[in-house]
């Protein structure tokens, strides 16, 4: 990654349009924020978002950093299996789609909230609030290492340093956002960020066709030329290999993406903006064509970058081959100069933005009111003030850790979130919402064996230790040759839900066991305290022996 922003003589000029858009962005966030004093003002917007605007909305809080660069570095290199991780982020939101009804329909805005429709009790609500931070927390690191990176590369440095900085400054700015905004800022962010992402994206798709004079056929041949395995490339297995294990950690990705990533805490937030749960469900259908027509601009910018950039230069500049996007933009730049750049950094930065607020609003939310839930007692503005200093908490921790392990290989945190919320948030959904042999033992089952679960198999996993690219490469302890777990992880959730209320159940309609006799054979050991007397038999009523 040679070229920077001052090769096209545009640096300043774009530097100061980027400010300008933060700037921009904080005084929007903080105009359409003000006044919301209120819980439901502050975090579900009173409900008074249009199912359209709520739609663009749920889309923007799908789109996060890692989906607008990490796909087409994926489609690049890997072809075919890449076409079918996007294929399987679509799938989904075909899952929010369902459930998006009745999840609204009981009025919760929180996990917790949606579980204790069914079960009340502080241990739900608490098992609730830990599952939302160990999904909400490492996304929010993820988001924030990838936006400082991304920046730090926009504005020409490439330094370690230069990216912390950058890490870390982003970071502040957008909990900053997220504390003034609420989800009606957040909405209007969310809105923005589609608008610019979705137009400057499209822009460059439109760049990349007219190249091959708008033949797709001519694009695919070239894809597979640059990616040089030429006819391979259209095949399953390009990414992970043709073997049990690569076809099961294709599988697993799969599972990853369509199971998990459409039940992220931010999007069953945003699901309670709606009116009713008629217009939850319109928006989630709006949100699903939405981002349907990105994933295919994403497709043929990843095309584009096997065919202008190829695979030999995208593996040598980065992990994963994310930054084959700036690559392409840097190839295509000719057409539209340093404003077309920046038009990509106003995107990655808005992209940030959206996505992390809405990680630590739905944090800070779960914190606020599941795992420390509000007296009788407790006002607005007081459980408003607790929700916005929970939410500064989160967002510091969260630009810390990025920060700190800024030089590690953190991107597996992003798969290992959405295996935790499909292992975890998903069956817990589908089990209080539509099964009615759950109980609550069977619910915390499901919610702390998928957590545990799912810890203990990634912990064990080739992504933290025994690979040059792991967690700790100079150590090898892991057992599970999968680096992506879900396929393992989410069916322990699920069991552990069905084998515990299914034990549980079995338990409480077994008929109580009779109180032992006394040993003399004369009573009960432990008689009852009301004993009930029979009506004594009067003798004029017994038979005279001659009617026997």
């Amino acid at each position: 990654m040679t070229k920077t922003l001052a090769a096209y003589g545009g640096f300043g000029t774009s530097l100061t349009a980027f400010l300008l858009v933060i700037v921009a962005a904080f005084f929007l966030c903080l105009i359409v924020g003000a006044g919301e004093d209120t819980v439901s003002g502050f975090l579900t917007a009173n409900r008074t978002l249009a199912s359209l605007r709520n739609g663009i909305a749920m889309c923007g809080d799908y789109i996060s950093v890692t989906a607008l660069l990490v796909p087409v570095g994926t489609i690049a290199l890997a072809g075919q299996d890449g076409m079918a991780f996007t294929a399987s982020s679509i799938a989904a939101l075909i899952i929010l789609l369902m459930l998006a009804e009745p999840v609204r329909r009981t009025g919760a805005f929180t996990l917790g909230g949606v579980l204790t429709t069914r079960f009340t009790g502080r241990l739900v609500r608490t098992a609730a609030a830990v599952v939302t931070l160990l999904v909400c927390v490492p996304l929010t690191v993820v988001q924030l290492k990838v936006a400082g990176d991304a920046t730090a590369y926009l504005l020409g440095r490439n330094e370690p340093a230069a990216a912390q900085v950058c890490t870390a400054l982003m970071g502040l700015l957008i909990v900053s956002f997220a504390a003034f905004g609420g989800m009606r800022g957040t909405s209007v962010i969310e809105t923005v960020k589609v608008a610019l992402a979705f137009g400057t994206f499209t822009i460059a798709a439109v760049i990349v066709l007219s190249r091959f004079d708008f033949g797709l056929g001519t694009l695919l041949q070239q894809a597979a030329t640059g990616s040089g395995r030429g006819e391979a490339y259209f095949e399953p297995g390009q990414l992970y290999g043709s073997t049990f294990t690569g076809g099961a950690e294709r599988l697993s990705v799969c599972l990853t993406l369509a199971l998990g990533t459409g039940v992220l805490p931010p999007l069953l937030m945003r699901i309670s903006a709606s009116r009713t749960s008629r217009t939850a469900r319109r928006s989630a259908r709006h949100a699903l064509i939405g981002f349907a027509a990105f994933s295919l601009v994403l497709t043929i910018l990843g095309l584009g970058a096997a065919a202008l950039v190829g695979a030999r230069e995208i593996t040598t500049t980065g992990e994963q081959g994310y930054p084959a996007l700036f690559l392409l933009f840097d190839t295509i730049s000719g057409t539209g100069g340093g404003v077309f750049h920046t038009l990509f950094a106003c995107a990655v930065f808005v992209t940030a933005l959206g996505a992390v607020s809405g990680l630590t609003l739905s944090a800070a939310a779960s914190l606020a009111h599941d795992l420390r839930p509000p007296g009788p007692r407790a006002t607005d503005e007081g459980q408003v003030r607790a929700t916005r200093w929970w939410l500064a908490a989160v967002g510091i921790t969260s630009v810390t850790l990025a920060v700190l392990m800024h030089a590690w290989g953190i991107l597996f945190f992003a798969s290992y979130a959405a295996a935790m919320a499909a292992s975890t948030i998903l069956p817990a959904l589908v089990y209080t919402l539509f099964w009615k042999g759950l109980t609550r033992r069977g619910l915390l089952a499901t919610l702390y064996a998928g957590a545990a679960g799912c810890l203990l198999l990634q912990f064990l996993s080739p992504t933290v230790s025994g690979t040059p690219t792991a967690l700790f490469p100079s150590h090898d302890f892991h057992w599970i040759p999968l680096e992506n777990i879900a396929i393992i992880a989410i069916p322990i959730g699920f069991a552990a839900g069905w084998i515990t209320s299914r034990l549980d159940r079995q338990t409480s309609t077994r008929p109580a066991p009779r109180a032992p006799l006394h040993p003399g054979g004369a009573g009960l050991l432990n008689p009852p305290s009301r004993v009930r007397r029979l009506p004594a038999i009067r003798p004029s009523v017994l038979p005279r022996q001659r009617d026997l």
